[in-house]
């Protein structure tokens, strides 16, 4: 359920709610996008490290437009599951004003409450660029997955395992001018429990942007598997069967691309591949493969993962 969101002008900044509460146990990461239309959409998720039980998401932002600055406000209503994971998305939503030829967003702020308790402020939330929109309009999204992929083998995760992923995808063809890819991705690991009971956990993996020069195929940012840069997230595994005990890994992990841009967008087709990684499971130590200050992830039988199959983007 979507609360009603509400517009100030500028003058009305007082009004605003402070939370009281900094973020603590609980992990969320929101993700704003505007078009032209004068319309965004949000994407939501995060983790409570408390299992299930229902999350409110507060979200906060200033849009300026033709010389006035608007304050947006909206509350999300989620349900995380068994292994604390939620997630939501919401598109299509009316900006204040008429944005004009350009619309700035600025003073990003995110909480969220859990089950009912105090307020938690300081999650991250990441805003649109300036819109000029009296430029060509932004590059539409693409989505896809890949997986199940089980390049790990059959692994059996500990709860706090560091479980790093990465990806690398190049052009297709060499005939694309100077680019910037944007993705915003997630990977999700399937496990079954010693009691036959089965879950999964996301990690998200971020959103990063990569700029390729004009004509160039390679592997982006890196083919290198055990290049730091082939990692683009981690996170310690959850106690996702409740008892301490080992979640039983068989099927891999899912590579989840929920949101891809370019540009330009010239329809350049892409190729993606992705992998990821649990040293400890691997009678490595427990690792994390974005850590540089450890010297262990280094080592190509650490942090050296497997790539999966690949594919080309829709």
């Amino acid at each position: 359920m979507i609360k009603q969101y509400l517009k100030y002008p500028f003058a009305v900044l007082g009004l605003l709610v402070l939370w009281p509460v900094l973020a603590g146990a609980h992990d969320m990461t929101v993700n704003v996008t505007a078009t032209c239309a004068c319309d965004y959409s949000v994407s939501i998720t995060g983790n409570t490290h408390e299992g299930a039980g229902a999350v409110t998401a507060y979200y906060s932002f200033q849009v300026t437009t033709n010389g006035a600055t608007f304050i947006v406000q909206k509350s999300v209503d989620m349900t995380a599951n068994s292994n604390g994971d939620f997630s939501g998305a919401l598109s299509g939503i009316p900006l204040p004003g008429s944005c004009g030829d350009t619309a700035d967003f600025s003073n990003g702020n995110a909480s969220l409450s859990f089950n009912g308790g105090a307020i938690e402020s300081g999650f991250p939330i990441n805003l649109p660029n300036s819109l000029s929109c009296n430029e060509p309009p932004p590059p539409q999204a693409k989505s896809f997955k890949i997986g199940p992929s089980s390049m790990e083998g059959h692994l059996k995760i500990q709860p706090g395992d560091w479980i790093s992923g990465g990806y690398s995808f190049k052009f297709v063809s060499g005939s694309h001018p100077a680019s910037k890819v944007t993705i915003f991705s997630r990977m999700t690991v399937p496990f079954t429990c010693a009691n036959g009971s089965t879950g999964q956990f996301s990690i998200f993996l971020g959103g990063h942007d990569h700029f390729v020069p004009a004509r160039n195929t390679d592997w982006q940012p890196t083919g290198d598997a055990n290049n730091v840069l082939s990692w683009a997230g981690s996170a310690q595994a959850p106690d996702g069967c409740g008892d301490g005990s080992a979640m039983d890994n068989s099927k891999g992990a899912i590579f989840d691309a929920f949101e891809v841009y370019q540009n330009p967008d010239n329809g350049s087709l892409l190729n993606w591949r992705f992998k990821y990684r649990d040293p400890n499971a691997k009678g490595k130590g427990n690792v994390n493969c974005l850590d540089t200050t450890d010297p262990r992830r280094n080592k190509a039988d650490v942090c050296g993962a497997s790539w999966s199959q690949t594919i080309t983007d829709p």
